[in-house]
C-alpha cells in the first residue's frame, strides 16, 4: 500500500460515518406540514358543532379540553389513534397520539368545518433494571423534534376517517 492510498482510507471511513449519522432519526428531515381536512356542510354552525361534539364526545369518547372563539373552535384531549408494534419496537409498541383542532365557521353562505392535528406525538414505555429492580420509563416524542420516527400514513388515515365520520354526522 502506498502513502497516498493510506491517507484515502481514513477520509473514506470518516465520510461513510457522516453518511450513516445523517440517517439517524433525530438528524433527518424537517417535519412535514400536515394538511387539514376541510369540508362544507348544509347546516348552521351551531347545529354542525352539536353534531361534531356528538361524534367526538359520544361516539369517540374524546374530551373537549378547550373551546375558543365562542365555541366555534374545539381542541380535544390527546387521542390514541394507532399503535406500531413492528420489529424492533418496545414492548407495547409505539403509541401515536394527536389532539384534534376542529373549527366551524360560516364561509360563502355555508358552514365550513376544518379538522387538523393540534399536537402530534408518540409515546413508548421502556423497562430497565436498576439496582436489581425493574423500573419503567415513559417517553414522549413530539413530532416537531423527531419527525423521522413517525409514520405519517397512520395519521393521514386517522384524520381522513375522522373527517368522514364528522361529515357523515353532519349530513344525516
Amino acid at each position: 500500500m502506498n502513502m497516498a492510498s493510506s491517507r484515502i482510507v481514513p477520509v473514506v471511513a470518516i465520510m461513510a460515518l457522516l453518511l450513516i449519522l445523517g440517517g439517524c432519526y433525530h438528524m433527518r428531515a424537517e417535519p412535514e406540514p400536515i394538511k387539514p381536512r376541510v369540508f362544507k356542510v348544509n347546516l348552521v354552525p351551531a347545529e354542525a358543532l352539536k353534531r361534531i361534539r356528538n361524534v367526538l364526545e359520544g361516539e369517540r369518547r374524546l374530551r373537549i379540553l378547550e373551546e375558543q372563539n365562542q365555541g366555534a373552535i374545539l381542541v380535544t384531549a390527546p387521542w390514541h389513534f394507532a399503535t406500531d408494534t413492528g420489529f424492533g419496537q418496545p414492548a407495547g409498541g409505539r403509541k401515536y397520539y394527536t389532539q384534534l383542532l376542529v373549527e366551524v365557521v360560516v364561509q360563502n353562505g355555508g358552514t365550513q368545518v376544518t379538522l387538523s392535528p393540534y399536537s402530534y406525538e408518540m409515546r413508548s414505555t421502556y423497562a430497565y433494571g436498576e439496582n436489581g429492580q425493574v423500573e419503567t420509563l415513559n417517553k414522549h416524542y413530539p413530532y416537531e423534534h423527531y419527525p423521522g420516527m413517525f409514520d405519517n400514513n397512520l395519521l393521514t388515515a386517522a384524520l381522513n376517517e375522522m373527517a368522514a365520520t364528522m361529515q357523515r354526522a353532519c349530513s344525516e
